[in-house]
């Protein structure tokens, strides 16, 4: 039996503006499979440290169907903090050849 193929969510923060400038900022990556509870963690996450939570359902899903991603940047008083990314990508995906092709039956010898 083929395993069933899943759309999972990828919420990716990356930092615009870096607190130290002699270390390279990190990109979070956190994954959910329920677009719903990706975005009431991330609302949560954005209450908790004093952000206003911006980012709509509505807006997510039409982006994600539209074009494959999401994508807001976090701005204030005209300086970017942060960039929010939503992508789905494929758990299970089906298992391709990669374009290799079949190997040739060798000639028999007399």
């Amino acid at each position: 039996m083929a395993a069933k193929q899943q759309t999972i969510y990828e919420l990716s923060i990356v930092p615009l503006i870096k607190a130290n400038p002699f270390e390279t900022a990190q990109e979070s990556l956190t994954y959910f499979s329920n677009l719903k509870k990706a975005l009431d963690t991330l609302h949560t996450a954005l209450g908790a440290q004093g952000w206003s939570g911006t980012v709509s359902y509505s807006s997510v899903y039409r982006g994600l169907k539209s074009r494959g991603w999401f994508r807001h940047i976090f701005v204030v008083e005209g300086v970017r903090y942060f960039e929010l990314k939503i992508t789905t990508q494929i758990l299970n995906p089906h298992l391709t050849t990669l374009g290799i092709d079949e190997m040739p039956t060798p000639r028999k010898r007399y």
